[in-house]
């Protein structure tokens, strides 16, 4: 699996000999680019260029590509539009089998991690979805503590088919909570739960402002407060229906939490694209484009995440394959929009994992600044195209670069191209003809 990228600059200019230079999947540490480039330098044509050979490697390799300028095009291409008026999209909540990638317990860690990434939640509000997640997915047959539930199809009997549960579902399920905590069956328990509680306290401060309540002085105010303790005590007793509503109240914290939980979700209902229908791509097309510009910005950032993280666990599910070779190459235009540097970054996981599940990753952005040194490192292959000056000095730190390459650099006629090889540790940059 080879593709050519140009001709060798140096060799053409001193010798007037035309060497392609090669990008070899067989020869690189793993099939993940990073193309740099400031506007005008040919990334569009040159991300084209590479496409239009890479979907030649085989009818079972699948290009995804999020265009968020709705400008990257190829002919054969399939295109599907999302916005908030499409009834298809994404489901965040399904729950992939395997024991070291997937399981219950990374599906809410990485629906949390993400919705956090656009908009930061509170330590109490980020508990209470952790745990209404945590009671949905038990609901529906999938509990994180067991692995042998983690499948749909777990080969346990049951009455209704087993399924994963959806936006909606989530939705519904929080708002019977917080409608149980208001108006619900276990209201009246947990009101006097609540008011146990507070009276408790109360007797506690007065204890201890009071040296244990020995002065004669405030003996009948001590005797009001263990009274009124238990009268809320009786009244919690005679609620009770149960047995669950403490573990209820310390789980889900207060109706408060819940609203604002909920207020939360109904925003993420509102983008419009989380859905369970899946998008009308053709199989038969070896390129498949995510035309995202109808979005906004933060829901582009989830759109990505959550689409790469079914990219990632549906070739997870594969296996590894047994020699290096491609499956599903994923090209992010404008990828400093989308990456974070953290570990549940979907980019950061494909770029340390991808490689052995037969994944290429092709990011395209104005500058490697964006970019982790840990994220760069884990990159195949690094193009320059030509970088704004000011962004100069962390380029050739972040690429091990030197500033006369980056000046010798001719947007549309030559670029720079560095391979981690893999028989090599230390690489240099090689600067190659292309003739836009």
């Amino acid at each position: 699996m080879k593709i050519t990228l140009g001709l060798d600059d140096s060799l053409l200019a001193q010798k007037k000999q035309q060497v392609p230079v090669f990008w070899d999947l067989h020869k690189i540490v793993n099939a993940h680019m990073l193309l740099c480039g400031k506007s005008g330098t040919g990334k569009t044509h040159t991300l084209m260029r590479l496409l239009n050979q890479i979907k030649h490697f085989g009818p079972d390799v699948r290009i995804h590509i999020f265009d968020v300028h709705g400008d990257i095009n190829a002919p054969g291409m399939s295109s599907v539009q999302f916005s908030e008026s499409t009834h298809y999209g994404i489901n965040p909540f399904i729950v992939y089998p395997d024991p070291h990638y997937g399981g219950v317990r990374k599906r809410i860690q990485g629906f949390i991690a993400t919705i956090k990434s656009v908009k930061a939640i509170g330590e109490r509000q980020e508990a209470v979805l952790r745990n209404i997640l945590i009671d949905l997915y038990r609901l529906n047959g999938f509990r994180q503590e067991d692995p042998r539930t983690w499948a749909l199809d777990d080969g346990m009997a049951r009455a209704h088919p087993k399924r994963y549960s959806t936006l909606d579902d989530l939705h519904r399920f929080t708002h019977g909570k917080l409608q149980q905590t208001f108006i619900g069956s276990n209201s009246a328990t947990i009101r006097a739960l609540v008011e146990l509680n507070k009276k408790k306290n109360a007797l506690f401060r007065f204890l201890r402002k009071n040296h244990g309540g020995k002065d004669p002085e405030t003996e009948g105010q001590l005797d009001k407060l263990k009274e009124s303790v238990l009268d809320a005590f009786h009244n919690y007793v005679s609620n009770i229906e149960t047995g669950r509503e403490f573990d209820d109240l310390i789980k889900y914290d207060s109706a408060d939490t819940i609203k604002s939980v909920f207020d939360r979700i109904e925003n993420l209902m509102a983008i419009g694209i989380f859905k369970s229908e899946n998008p009308p791509f053709d199989p038969d097309c070896a390129i498949w484009r995510y035309n995202i510009t109808a979005l906004r910005e933060e829901e582009k950032k989830l759109f990505v995440e959550f689409r790469l993280q079914e990219i990632f666990f549906e070739r997870v599910q594969q296996g590894h394959l047994p020699t290096p070779g491609l499956k599903d190459v994923i090209v992010i235009d404008e990828a400093h929009l989308f990456y974070r540097d953290d570990g549940d970054s979907m980019i950061n996981t494909m770029a340390k994992e991808g490689r052995k599940f037969g994944l290429g990753l092709i990011c395209a952005s104005q500058s490697p600044d964006h970019f982790s040194d840990d994220f760069v490192s884990n990159v195949g292959t690094k193009i320059i195209l030509g970088i704004d000056q000011r962004y100069w000095d962390g380029t050739m730190r972040k690429m091990k670069i030197d500033k006369t390459t980056l000046e010798f650099i001719r947007p549309r006629k030559t670029m720079a191209v560095n391979f981690s090889m893999v028989e090599e540790l230390k690489n240099q940059f090689t600067m190659v003809r292309v003739g836009i």
